[in-house]
């Protein structure tokens, strides 16, 4: 990942929008068909992200004759995006002040339903990356399970934590993985296993104290996450994915 494709996703962007965005600073006008071949994404993906960019006030569209032409923003706007959703979180922070108290009363710590959390952009994987050190740091039981995915790892899971692996490896969490794919290598305190046939699954499933993390791919590209807080869900993930690691050899 380059390194402005890291700054556009901290605007809100998906790991794609900033590509293309990218790429039409680069070309200049473009129709979505040169958009396609200087990304390498196909045409129907770079029509609704080019769309998604309009909406963001990051392009604009202008038609010449029979085609359609797509010309991006100056980078200026990009500021102003950034103030934008600086403005956005003070109003949030304003209203939480009055929202929080309301929703602590309404906020369940049993096992009678599942608590679920969603998580959006690099800021909420890394959230969940944090919960997963912070949750296994007060279990008696230091290892956590994974169902590891290319597709989700590749758009950038570790970006915002590049140095988590050897955070757990130094708190001594340990993990075992089931690699869907032949993707994947150890990197300490770790075991891998892989199921060959399946490539590029969408879904990066993390089982680990009394949760169950799912990351994976928004419409756009950007990488979201779910964590379901439930005993129950836990016991039950942890025994099917035993069952298949011990079957796997």
């Amino acid at each position: 990942m380059e390194p402005y494709e890291s700054i556009l996703m901290e605007l809100g962007l998906g790991l794609k929008e900033a590509r293309v965005y990218l790429a039409l600073l680069k070309e200049g006008p473009s129709s979505v068909r040169q958009m396609a071949a200087a990304t390498g994404l196909n045409r129907g993906t770079v029509f609704d992200l080019l769309k998604a960019l309009q909406v963001s006030g990051l392009a604009r569209y202008y038609n010449e004759k029979t085609r359609q032409y797509f010309v991006a923003s100056p980078p200026d706007k990009l500021k102003e995006l950034a103030e934008e959703r600086t403005r956005a979180v003070a109003r949030a922070n304003t209203a939480l002040d009055h929202l929080v108290p309301e929703l602590e009363s309404l906020y369940d710590n049993g096992d009678k339903h599942p608590a679920a959390r969603m998580y959006e952009g690099q800021e909420g994987i890394r959230a969940i990356l944090e919960d997963i050190l912070e949750t296994m740091a007060a279990e008696n039981d230091k290892e956590y399970y994974v169902y590891s995915s290319s597709a989700v790892r590749d758009a950038g899971l570790y970006a915002s934590f590049p140095d988590y692996t050897a955070e757990r490896i130094g708190a001594g969490v340990t993990v075992k993985t089931i690699a869907l794919g032949t993707h994947g290598s150890t990197a300490g305190l770790d075991e891998r296993k892989w199921i060959k046939a399946i490539e590029g699954t969408p879904t990066y499933i993390l089982i680990y104290g009394g949760k169950v993390a799912y990351i994976f791919l928004g419409k756009t590209g950007e990488l979201m996450g779910l964590i379901m807080e439930n005993r129950g869900l836990f016991v039950t993930q942890r025994l099917l994915f035993m069952e298949l690691w011990n079957r796997l050899g």
